[in-house]
């Protein structure tokens, strides 16, 4: 929830010079303050004093003429819920007028934890989490699940496309697990569960058993056995990045593979009877 009280501070209005104080929250959570409605003989100069709730110094940056600085989002949410600024401004014709006041700020925040998975393989999902929390308020984001032989697991949350590893068991027999991912902020925190399926799509566990790729580690080339026929495929990145797409109509199931980074991949492959998904790494 946002709490902003806008400043509209004006100087002596005696003075020969002087102006007035706006405020501004921007998108990105960034607090503007600027010297609008300057009187006086220009050129003008602009000398700025912040502090926080307790009196202490913030930092902030100025514009290229001085009439408008920027506390950044990070700054203001230490700010101990408020901004006290002083501005002085000084005219060509010796003219000097200071005046100042506190601003109420709250930077905004939504924390919420839902996220979104896809199956890539036979005890395999890839995580995103949704949220629009800024980056400088999130501490950690760790994702918690139990393996289906009743061990709890956990993992650090690497951003989109985080790679989970279920170890199905006899405590699940309805092909799902419990994941929750958790993000803890420096003002707090919140998570969210759901239950993922963690078979591959389309595709039974002894079909999918029967289906292999080699070999693995991969270089160039991937023979693919046990899909029995054309088959579709595409290649993608742990990230969801798609690197090759194509259509396989040889009886070897042989993909030859583009030029591409080393590391781990996946191998979506289509046919009559569903999909399945397999994990490879290419080497350099």
């Amino acid at each position: 929830m946002l709490l902003l009280l806008s400043v509209s501070q004006s100087f002596n209005a005696s003075a020969q010079c002087g102006a007035t104080v706006n405020d501004s929250l921007l998108a990105n959570y960034d607090y503007v303050l600027n010297a609008t409605n300057v009187t006086g003989t220009a050129p003008f100069t602009y000398v700025w004093t912040v502090t926080d709730g307790n009196g202490l110094p913030m930092n902030y940056t100025s514009s290229a003429a001085g009439d408008s600085i920027t506390i950044d989002a990070n700054t203001l949410q230490m700010a101990y819920g408020c901004v006290i600024y002083q501005l002085c401004v000084y005219d060509n014709a010796g003219c000097s007028n200071c005046s100042g006041d506190t601003s109420t700020v709250t930077v905004p925040y939504s924390c919420y934890s839902q996220f979104t998975s896809d199956v890539i393989g036979g005890g395999s999902v890839s995580v995103t989490l949704n949220s629009n929390i800024p980056p400088f308020m999130i501490m950690t984001q760790y994702l918690m699940w139990t393996d289906g032989n009743d061990q709890a697991q956990g993992m650090p949350y690497f951003g989109p496309g985080t790679v989970v590893d279920y170890i199905a068991g006899p405590s699940s027999d309805d092909d799902k697990f419990f994941l929750c991912a958790m993000t803890n902020l420096v003002n707090g925190g919140c998570i969210h569960c759901d239950s993922i399926p963690y078979t591959v799509l389309g595709l039974n566990k002894m079909i999918d058993a029967e289906i292999t790729i080699s070999p693995n580690p991969v270089q160039e080339e991937i023979k693919v056995s046990g899909m029995n026929g054309t088959f579709n495929y595409v290649i993608q990145s742990v990230n969801g990045e798609v690197i090759l797409s194509g259509k396989n109509e040889s009886e070897e199931g042989k993909i030859a593979l583009p030029v591409m980074p080393a590391g781990s991949y996946i191998l979506l492959m289509e046919n009559e009877l569903g999909t399945v998904a397999k994990r490879f790494t290419k080497m350099k």
